[in-house]
């Protein structure tokens, strides 16, 4: 088992039926990609992926004890943000 980790902690929202999308648009809609890359200016990229959320734990702790009913300990709440924003 891998013990690696985000050096970045961050979490993206990962829509894959936007990119089924993309590829389907791509594929039907035009018979000739001119070269390898084209392919990009044909749909934005940014209706693939639109969100990355950088946080660190101290701004999660505030937000959960903002946002959240449920009081969680210290432990609970870096695991739920590890989770989250450091594990691969």
């Amino acid at each position: 088992m891998s013990r690696s980790y985000k050096k970045i902690p961050c979490c993206k929202d990962h829509n894959k039926g936007m990119k089924k999308y993309a590829n389907r648009y791509v594929r039907r809609n035009f018979l000739v990609v001119p070269s390898g890359t084209a392919y990009k200016k044909l749909f934005c990229s940014w209706n693939i992926c639109d969100y990355k959320f950088l946080e660190s734990f101290s701004s999660y702790k505030k937000w959960s004890s903002k946002y959240n009913h449920k009081s969680y300990t210290d432990a609970e709440l870096y695991r739920m943000w590890y989770k989250y924003y450091k594990m691969k």
